[in-house]
C-alpha cells in the first residue's frame, strides 16, 4: 500500500470515528440552557431568535453547527437528534487536525502504526467523552483550532496561523493561551500575525453585537463573573472553605447545592494569572532558546500553559485537559516517535486520575491524585524544557 494511500484510509478512518462518537451522546447536560437555545431557533429558521441567545462560548461553533441542525430538523430529529448533528461538525475538526498529526509523525521518520494510533487516541479517549457528555463539543473544536494554529506557525505559514488562532479564540475565549506559541514560532511578519488573528476573532463576533447588542453585553457580563463554585480538578480545591453555592445558567434556573465555594481572592487573581503565565512561560522559553525556539520547545511550554490553565482554573473540567492531550500528540509527532508515548501516557492518566477516580475514591483523594498527576506533570515538562531539545523544523 502507498504512502498516498495508506494516508487516505486513515483520513476515513477519522471521518468513520467522528461520526461514530458524533451519534453516540444519549445526553447533553449544559446544552439546553447554553447553546441549545440559540441552536434550536436557527434550526427552525428563528434567526432573531438565534442572535437573542448568545450563549458564554464564542460564536464560531454555533456558525459552524447551525446548518448540521437545520439538517437534524428537516429530518424531524427531536433535541438530541439535533445536539448530536451538531456535534458532528467539532468532531471533525478532531479527524482533520489528528490525520495532520500523523502526517507530520510520517514525515519525522514514524511508522504507520504510530499514525494510526495518534489519530486513534486523539478521537478515541476520555476527554473527547466528557466534553460531548457535558454538552461543550464547542471545547474539541476551540482545541483543534488551536494545535492547528501552533502546526501552522511551525510550518511558518504566517496567514494561516493567524486565521486559525483567530477562530480558535472564537470560539473559546481560553485559547488566546495559543497566540503567544504560535507567534514566536513564526519567522516574520510576527505583528501583522498578531492583529490580523485578532481581526479574526473580533469578525466571528461582529454579527452578534451588531444584530442584538442587549444579548451580546448580557453574555459578556455571564462570563466576566466565574461560577462560586471550586471544582475537583484543581490546585484550589484544598484551600477552598465547603458551603452552599448557587451556580446560575446564562439561559436556565439557578442551582443551589453544598459545594468547595469560590473565595473572593480566588475569583480575582485566577483567570489574570493564568493569562500571565500563557504570555510568561513561552516568552521565557523563547528567550532562553536564543529568541529562535524549536517547535518541540514550544510544544512543552503550550503544555505547560495549558496544564496551569486547568490547575489553576476554579471551575476546570475533566474536558478542560483536552487541547493538552493535542498537545503532547504533537510532541510525539514532531519527534517522530515509533510509538506515542506522550500521548499515551495522557490518555492513561485521563482514564485514571479524570475519569475514573472520583467514581472509586472520596473528593479528597482524588483531587490529592489529580493534584500529584499534574505537579509531576508540570516537573517533568518544565525538566525537559531546561534540556534544550534540538531544533527541529517542519521544513526538514
Amino acid at each position: 500500500m502507498s504512502e498516498r494511500t495508506y494516508a487516505r484510509l486513515l483520513g476515513a478512518v477519522a471521518l468513520v470515528l467522528a461520526v461514530v462518537l458524533a451519534s453516540r451522546p444519549a445526553t447533553f447536560w449544559d446544552y439546553p440552557t447554553d447553546a441549545g437555545p440559540a441552536l434550536a431557533a436557527i434550526a427552525h429558521g428563528h434567526i432573531g431568535a438565534f442572535f437573542a441567545h448568545q450563549p458564554a462560548m464564542g460564536p464560531l461553533s454555533l456558525y459552524l453547527r447551525a446548518p448540521f441542525v437545520a439538517i437534524a430538523a428537516a429530518l424531524h430529529d427531536g433535541r438530541i437528534g439535533l445536539y448530536r448533528w451538531g456535534c458532528l461538525p467539532c468532531l471533525l475538526a478532531v479527524a482533520l487536525v489528528a490525520l495532520w498529526l500523523a502526517l507530520i509523525a510520517r514525515r519525522h521518520g514514524a511508522g504507520r502504526f504510530a499514525m494510526a494510533l495518534i489519530v486513534v487516541l486523539a478521537l478515541v479517549n476520555p476527554l473527547v467523552s466528557d466534553a460531548l457528555y457535558w454538552g461543550h463539543p464547542e471545547e474539541l473544536l476551540a482545541a483543534s483550532l488551536a494545535i492547528a494554529a501552533i502546526l501552522a506557525a511551525s510550518e511558518d505559514r504566517g496567514l494561516l496561523t493567524a486565521v486559525l488562532a483567530g477562530l480558535a479564540i472564537a470560539s473559546k475565549q481560553w485559547a488566546v493561551l495559543v497566540i503567544v506559541p504560535a507567534i514566536l514560532l513564526l519567522e516574520r511578519d510576527r505583528i501583522r500575525a498578531l492583529v490580523l488573528s485578532g481581526a479574526v476573532a473580533a469578525a466571528a463576533w461582529l454579527p452578534m453585537v451588531v444584530v442584538n447588542l442587549v444579548a451580546f453585553r448580557h453574555a459578556l457580563r455571564y462570563i466576566s463573573h466565574p461560577q462560586p463554585v471550586v471544582t475537583l480538578y484543581t490546585w484550589l480545591y484544598p484551600f477552598s472553605p465547603t458551603g452552599t453555592v448557587t451556580v446560575t445558567n446564562i439561559f436556565g434556573d439557578s442551582r443551589t447545592f453544598d459545594a468547595h465555594q469560590l473565595l473572593s481572592v480566588e475569583a480575582i487573581l485566577a483567570r489574570p494569572l493564568i493569562t500571565l503565565l500563557g504570555v510568561a512561560i513561552p516568552l521565557l522559553v523563547w528567550w532562553r532558546a536564543g529568541r529562535r525556539a524549536s517547535v518541540e520547545q514550544m510544544l512543552l511550554a503550550s503544555a505547560l500553559v495549558l496544564v496551569c490553565r486547568c490547575a489553576l482554573d476554579p471551575g476546570s473540567m475533566a474536558y478542560y485537559h483536552f487541547p493538552l492531550l493535542l498537545i503532547l500528540l504533537a510532541y510525539d509527532a514532531v519527534a517522530g516517535r515509533k510509538v506515542p508515548l506522550a500521548g499515551l501516557a495522557g490518555v492513561a492518566v485521563s482514564f485514571v486520575v479524570l475519569d475514573r477516580s472520583p467514581t472509586y475514591l472520596e473528593m479528597g483523594l482524588a483531587n490529592c491524585l489529580y493534584i500529584a498527576a499534574t505537579v509531576t506533570g508540570s516537573v517533568l515538562l518544565a525538566a525537559t524544557l531546561r534540556k534544550r531539545p534540538r531544533r527541529l523544523d517542519f521544513a526538514t
